[in-house]
C-alpha cells in the first residue's frame, strides 16, 4: 500500500515531506484542541467506543486515519484543560510537557538498562538528585522515575519490607507475616493495594485517626495505635505520612511522625504525590519540614507540576545499592566503563522493566518554566482556593468542611437535609456541561469537592460552580431553614 508519510521514517525527500506533513497536521489538531477547548462540554455524558473494525485486514494512509482518530478521541475525552473543570488532580499540560513527550516518543529510549538509553540514564538519575536535594535528603539518595504515585508508593514500601524482613524478596516473608503499616484515615489507596502486592494484606494497613481544621494526622494518636497493633500480635514496620490528602490536601505533620519513627524504628514514607509540588516554592516549601528526614519519598509531576501522564518519581534516602529484586540479566552488562552496567542500570531498581523517558519532559518544562516560574503557578491555585475557602466560609448555602493546605476544597450544604442529593447535584451541573467539581466522602457523609490545579481556571468560574450547585440542590431537594453544618 502506497503510504504518504512512510510506515517509517526515511531519508529520502518525499518521506521526508510526508512525515513533515502528517506531524503538522498532528500539531494543528492539537492547537486547534486545546484553543478550542472551551467549546466542548467537560464530561462525556455519552461516551461511545469507536464504531466498526479496530483491526482492519487493511490499512489506510494515515492522514485521514488521524483526522477520525482525533475526532473520536476528542469528542470522548474529559477535557481537563477546560477552565471550568475543578474535577481531580488531573492538570492541564504545560506546552513544554507536550512537545517533550512528543520527543521522547520520537527517541523510544528504554530506561531498563544503561545499555539501552546512556543519556537518559544520567538525565535521569542527575534529575532524581535534584529533587533529592529540594528535599534536603543526604547526597547517598537515590531514586527512579515510576508510572506515578501508585507505583512509587508501592515501590517505597517493598524497600520497607525488605529492611524488616531481610531477603524477603528473595526468601518470601518466612513466617513475618504479622507486619503492618500505619497511615492517616485519609491516605490514598494506593497504600493499601501496596501492602497487598507485597504479601502484608490490605488489611494490616492500621488508620491513624485525622484531627483539627485541616484534617492532618493526629500524631498524638500514633503511640496508641502502635500499641494496639503490638497488643494484637502485629508488628508496625513503617509509617505513611501524606503530604496532600486526595479528599482534603492535607499536610500531615511531618516532623512529628518523624519523631515517632525515629523513636519507634519504622521506616518513614511521605507520600508527596500532590503536595511535594511544593518542594519546587521557594517561600511554601517550608510546609513540608520534616520531609528530609524521610527514608522515601514519592512525588508525582504529573499532577501540580503540569507534565503529561504518566511521570512520577521515588527517592530514597540510602538509594546507592538498592534493588527491587535480585536477578541476572548478563546480556546488559557490557558496559565497562561504567563499572558493570547493571548497578548503574535505573531498571534493576524499577518494578518495571520497558521504561520511558519521562525525565525529558520533566527537564524540559522545568528549562521552560523555572522554579520562579513554577512557584507562580502554584502561588496562584492556592490563592484562588484560598478565596474559595472564604467565600463558602459567608456562604449562606453551602459550608467548607476543613480549613485547606493545600489546593483542594470539600464542602457541602449547611442544610443536612441536603446531603443526600449532592450526587445528584453534582450529575447536574455536569450535564450542563461547562463546570465539573467532584464529590467524596468524609467521615462517611457526601461531600462537594473542588481541585484548583487548572491554570485557567478563575474565581468566576468557581462563583459559576457555587451558584450552579445551589440552584441543583433546591430543584432535587425541599428547602429548609438552613442550619451551620461542619463535616
Amino acid at each position: 500500500m502506497a503510504d504518504i508519510p512512510p510506515i517509517f521514517p526515511a531519508s529520502d525527500a518525499q518521506a521526508r515531506e510526508g512525515l513533515r506533513r502528517v506531524l503538522h497536521q498532528a500539531a494543528d489538531a492539537v492547537v486547534d484542541y486545546l484553543c478550542d477547548v472551551e467549546e466542548r462540554p467537560i464530561f462525556p455524558l455519552d461516551a461511545q467506543a469507536p464504531a466498526g473494525e479496530l483491526i482492519p485486514d487493511d490499512g489506510q494512509e494515515l492522514g485521514p486515519a488521524l483526522t477520525e482518530v482525533t475526532a473520536w478521541a476528542a469528542d470522548n475525552a474529559v477535557h481537563v484543560h477546560h477552565p471550568g473543570y475543578f474535577g481531580h488532580m488531573d492538570s492541564g499540560v504545560a506546552v513544554a510537557g507536550i512537545v517533550g513527550d512528543l520527543l521522547a516518543s520520537t527517541l523510544n529510549q528504554n530506561l531498563l538498562a544503561f545499555e539501552l538509553a546512556p543519556g537518559a540514564t544520567l538525565l535521569e538519575q542527575k534529575l532524581v538528585r535534584s529533587f533529592a536535594r529540594l528535599a534536603g535528603l543526604p547526597e547517598s539518595a537515590g531514586g527512579i522515575f515510576t508510572t506515578g504515585g501508585t507505583t512509587a508508593n508501592l515501590t517505597a514500601l517493598l524497600q520497607a519490607r525488605d529492611g524488616f524482613m531481610r531477603n524477603a524478596s528473595r526468601d518470601g516473608l518466612a513466617g513475618q507475616d504479622r507486619a503492618c503499616i500505619l497511615c492517616s484515615a485519609d491516605a490514598h489507596y494506593s497504600i493499601a493495594k501496596a501492602a497487598a502486592v507485597i504479601g502484608l494484606g490490605s488489611d494490616q494497613v492500621l488508620k491513624v485517626p485525622v484531627a483539627g481544621p485541616e484534617r492532618r494526622l493526629d500524631a498524638a494518636q500514633l503511640p496508641h495505635v502502635y500499641r494496639d497493633a503490638v497488643t494484637a500480635g502485629l508488628q508496625p514496620i513503617a509509617l505513611v505520612a501524606t503530604a496532600g490528602t486526595t479528599s482534603c490536601g492535607a499536610i500531615d505533620p511531618l516532623t512529628a511522625c518523624a519523631d515517632f519513627c525515629a523513636e519507634s524504628g519504622l521506616w518513614l514514607h511521605v507520600d508527596g504525590a500532590h503536595g511535594g509540588a511544593l518542594l519546587l516554592h521557594p517561600q511554601e516549601s517550608h510546609r513540608l519540614n520534616g520531609i528530609q528526614r524521610a527514608d522515601s519519598v514519592s512525588l508525582d509531576p504529573h499532577k501540580w507540576l503540569f507534565l503529561p501522564k504518566s511521570t512520577g518519581i521515588l527517592l530514597l534516602r540510602n538509594g546507592e545499592d538498592w534493588v527491587t529484586a535480585q536477578y541476572q540479566a548478563p546480556y546488559l552488562d557490557r558496559f565497562t566503563s561504567h563499572g558493570e552496567a547493571l548497578p548503574v542500570s535505573q531498571g534493576r531498581r524499577a518494578l518495571d522493566g520497558s521504561r520511558r523517558f519521562d525525565a525529558l519532559k520533566l527537564w524540559l518544562v522545568l528549562r521552560h518554566l523555572g522554579r520562579n516560574g513554577i512557584a507562580r503557578l502554584l502561588d496562584e491555585r492556592l490563592a484562588l482556593i484560598r478565596w474559595f475557602h472564604q467565600e463558602l466560609a459567608a456562604h449562606p448555602v453551602f459550608a467548607p468542611c476543613h480549613t485547606p493546605d493545600l489546593n483542594v476544597q470539600a464542602f457541602a450544604p449547611r442544610d443536612p437535609a441536603w446531603t443526600s442529593a449532592i450526587a445528584a447535584a453534582h450529575r447536574a451541573v455536569e450535564a450542563e456541561g461547562q463546570l465539573w467539581s467532584s464529590y467524596t466522602r468524609i467521615q462517611g457523609d457526601p461531600v462537594h469537592r473542588v481541585v484548583s490545579i487548572n491554570p485557567s481556571g478563575t474565581r468566576e468560574h468557581l462563583s459559576r460552580l457555587l451558584a450552579s450547585l445551589e440552584i441543583a440542590h433546591r430543584s432535587l431537594v425541599s428547602t429548609v431553614a438552613p442550619e451551620e453544618r461542619h463535616c
